[in-house]
């Protein structure tokens, strides 16, 4: 006799099809939700390590990295135990060494890599740079506008040539930086707007009656100009960019009134040790000649809270790197 293998397909329930439904739902949603929190654990991993802080912090530049404006300086560079260089990253990171020079300009910043390459423990290191704010001649354009009596706008076209050829000699010295720090991460900075918009904040005491609504406006148009030629230099040589950071970070607390929420002096009458006031004078309606042999030394330089806020501004230039 030949058996017949017969197959019974039996119906299944509407019950049990809902069942099985709910388990499968049930399953994929455990998945999914295992897979978001890996995802998730990796990102906060990868945050967490780009977040570390480097072994040492270098800093080379100007006098917005020496520190001009916060006071207590130690030589003719205008370096001072103030200066944001101490206090990014606090308690963090202990070896920092600070090279920046006031009235450095890219010549001379070139000189600091040398010293850079001196300086043992490249790999895991920051560089940070600020640079270019002295070879645009904005010093002396501020002194130009603050006590001339032409406006200063006449000059804009020429200024915006001068700040537009320093990407090429940025880029070479970004590069001569990197060379000097295998491996180390080098970010660069840029500069603040130094006076407000007089559209938002028109009432300055310590600009009011030596610039004008249009010399103010200029200013700000050739700091957008300079950040930008920086932030391109950059690129072009495979660097980060602090310059959105500090801008960002100074937006509403540009030189105006010399008051706690400027981080930015505006003109600020400097004076000899042996006859130092109490509190510098503020006023904007010194003589000419005064304002002219003096204003440089700490006028449109980050106050104490402004080196505070170049640090912050680093800090996260050097987080989302």
């Amino acid at each position: 006799m030949t058996h017949t293998s017969t197959t019974h397909h039996q119906q299944r329930s509407p019950r049990s099809i809902a069942r099985t439904a709910v388990t499968l739902c049930v399953a994929a949603v455990v998945l999914v939700g295992a897979a978001l929190g890996a995802a998730a654990d990796a990102s906060a991993a990868e945050t967490t390590e780009s977040a570390d802080p480097p072994s040492a912090v270098i800093t080379l530049g100007d006098s917005y990295s020496s520190g001009l404006g916060a006071g207590g300086y130690l030589d003719d560079c205008d370096r001072t135990p103030r200066a944001w260089n101490n206090l990014i990253f606090g308690d963090a990171v202990s070896d920092r060494t600070l090279l920046a020079c006031s009235g450095a300009r890219i010549a001379e910043v070139t000189q600091q890599v040398r010293q850079l390459e001196a300086i043992p423990g490249a790999g895991d290191r920051l560089i940070t740079v600020t640079v270019g704010g002295n070879d645009a001649g904005f010093a002396d354009e501020l002194v130009n506008c603050l006590v001339s009596f032409l406006s200063c706008t006449r000059r804009e076209a020429e200024l915006t040539t001068l700040i537009n050829s320093l990407r090429q000699p940025l880029v070479q010295l970004y590069d001569a930086v990197q060379a000097a720090a295998p491996g180390d991460e080098v970010i660069v900075g840029g500069y603040p707007m130094l006076v407000p918009d007089p559209a938002v904040r028109s009432d300055c005491p310590a600009l009011t009656g030596l610039l004008s609504d249009s010399e103010r406006q200029m200013i700000r148009r050739l700091g957008v100009l300079l950040n930008d030629v920086i932030d391109a230099a950059a690129a072009d040589a495979g660097v980060e960019s602090a310059s959105g950071e500090v801008a960002a970070g100074f937006d509403g607390h540009e030189a105006c009134a010399n008051g706690s929420g400027d981080w930015l002096y505006g003109l600020k009458i400097s004076w000899s040790a042996a006859d130092e006031p109490g509190t510098a004078s503020a006023s904007p309606y010194q003589p000419q000649w005064d304002v002219a042999s003096s204003f440089v030394r700490d006028s449109f330089h980050p106050t104490v809270n402004g080196q505070a806020a170049y640090a912050d501004a680093f800090e996260e230039a050097w987080a989302a790197r």
